[in-house]
């Protein structure tokens, strides 16, 4: 195999890339010139510890980001790349088991705004799957106070994960935000007041949702002349036109 990735370096990519390569092969590979054959090397799950330390010595980020993905890396290793000059690696490291909780704690207030996003990504994920509480109001009134567009994009897609209460006051807060994403994203868990400020909305998805489930009559038929069918059907379903159905000439 050694002979084969030395001849040709499509193939020593591939060879450190799977996952039978013998690990005496992965162990030199390490050292190849070709600096997408150690990325793969430094991503492989059978990569011996000495040869992920090795790597860590690596200045081509390429590498490092796919040794902090690498759960066979070392603690020690994870927790000097989360302070890497480069954010990518520092994002990379996030969802390590070997990140110790105050260099988490760092990434969550990362200067970058993709670190700071993607650490959010992940505490989402985990509170998804149970690992880790609800945030507190005045941690989800940092999340919302975040300058990044990016950030407030992924707390919009996730308001689901929230408590019913939680998820109607950040709606609202969010919806403060001139931003299509997450007016779509949200309009769904907004209050009725700030639904209907939106009603003008170009989206048909948010005008929609606004003709379905308004309580205000006269935004009931003008929604029921919108120039969208989509639109126009969601109105004719809203209790207050099944209630009145005379209403609408």
């Amino acid at each position: 195999m050694n002979d084969l990735a030395a001849a040709d370096v499509t193939l020593a990519r591939l060879i450190a890339r799977q996952y039978y390569t013998p690990v005496p092969v992965l162990e030199t590979l390490a050292s190849h010139a070709d600096v997408f054959t150690r990325r793969n090397v430094a991503g492989h799950s059978r990569t011996p510890t000495a040869t992920l330390i090795q790597l860590a010595r690596e200045r081509r980020f390429h590498v490092l980001k796919a040794l902090a993905s690498n759960r066979g890396t070392p603690g020690e290793v994870i927790n000097k790349l989360a302070r890497h000059h480069h954010h990518t690696v520092r994002a990379a490291c996030l969802g390590h088991p070997q990140l110790s909780f105050n260099r988490y704690y760092q990434l969550a207030h990362d200067t970058h705004p993709d670190v700071q996003t993607a650490w959010l990504e992940h505490e989402l994920t985990l509170i998804r799957c149970k690992s880790t509480p609800l945030p507190t109001p005045d941690e989800l009134a940092a999340w919302l106070a975040s300058p990044h567009i990016s950030f407030r994009h992924v707390l919009a897609r996730h308001l689901y994960l929230l408590l019913p209460e939680q998820q109607t006051a950040t709606a609202d807060a969010l919806l403060t935000n001139d931003d299509p994403v997450i007016r779509e994203h949200v309009i769904l868990y907004a209050s009725e007041a700030m639904q209907n400020l939106h009603s003008r909305n170009p989206s048909p998805w948010v005008r929609g949702v606004i003709a379905a489930r308004t309580t205000d009559p006269d935004l009931v038929r003008s929604l029921l002349d919108d120039p969208d069918e989509h639109v126009r059907r969601a109105a004719t379903r809203n209790p207050q036109h099944i209630a009145h159905p005379g209403a609408h000439p």
